[in-house]
């Protein structure tokens, strides 16, 4: 059955000029806890965002504010071919907040997924960084488009893709698992070419789960030829230069919830390091 929608129009949209949506991208309202609050505040023409739907923890409905045939105004450069939803949560909740507190959203999230996917004949995968920057098909949240997307974080390092993409899949909601270690999660850094006139280095930022943002982690960096970048955390700045073929680690301070890596090492392309930057969590 399909989930009811209460449309609640924006006049924040435009045409997506033939182009079919190929994406599905998830967002957190960060201030909006219902789909009504949500829906006056896109309701505004002034305040200039909008998103397709929105989802609340009121079982089986949701807001819609802009129509499937338009692009909303919520991620920059991927307007046009995506649908968007915005979850009325905030990206600092923990996934234990999200599976304990919040699983009616999830479930709405979910079949809404389900009906825009079966809608375009998108695939129910989530994207990874460099797919959802590019041609990639899936689904993915706001974070995964990097500065193209505006830069933002959402919708958090505890954001529990796995058990959405599960439940749009047809799955059963999850208990809360064990808490397991990212050693084996290892990441490609992908890096925002940045503007190549201005002094500032291209940059790249790791969202960090809540569960591993308690001053017991650390990144670790891995890269096969010699790599020189800046590492930002909310302890300030550490200057960190690899070896060949070497590793080397920075501190994950208590409560730091998003590290950014500048890259100061040569270029093969603008934002583009002469050896890819691996990194992954790990406990101290």
């Amino acid at each position: 059955m399909a989930i009811k929608r209460k449309w609640m129009p924006s006049p924040c949209y435009h045409s997506r000029g033939g182009i079919k949506p190929y994406k599905i991208i998830l967002h957190t309202a960060e201030g909006a806890t219902t789909i009504e609050s949500l829906g006056n505040f896109f309701a505004n023409g002034s305040n200039q965002v909008s998103s397709q739907c929105g989802a609340d923890d009121k079982k089986d409905i949701l807001g819609e504010y802009v129509s499937r045939g338009n692009a909303a105004w919520t991620q920059a450069a991927y307007n046009e071919e995506s649908v968007s939803l915005e979850l009325c949560g905030f990206a600092s909740w923990s996934r234990s907040t999200w599976l304990n507190q919040h699983s009616n959203m999830l479930d709405n999230a979910a079949t809404w997924v389900r009906e825009e996917a079966n809608h375009y004949g998108i695939p129910i995968v989530a994207l990874n960084n460099s797919q959802a920057q590019g041609g990639g098909r899936g689904v993915a949240q706001h974070v995964n488009l990097g500065s193209g997307g505006g830069g933002h974080v959402d919708c958090g390092g505890g954001f529990p893709m796995d058990e959405l993409i599960k439940r749009a899949k047809g799955g059963s909601a999850a208990q809360e698992p064990e808490l397991v270690l990212w050693e084996d999660r290892m990441m490609w850094l992908v890096f925002d070419a940045g503007n190549p006139d201005a002094s500032e280095a291209p940059a790249c930022c790791i969202a960090i789960p809540n569960e591993l943002s308690r001053g017991k982690h650390k990144i670790r960096f891995a890269c096969r030829r010699q790599a020189d970048f800046r590492v930002l955390t909310t302890a300030g700045k550490t200057e960190v230069h690899l070896e060949q073929e070497g590793a080397l680690s920075v501190e994950i301070p208590d409560g730091c919830r998003v590290v950014t890596v500048k890259l100061d090492s040569d270029q093969l392309a603008p934002g583009v390091p002469v050896s890819p930057i691996s990194a992954c969590i790990s406990e101290k």
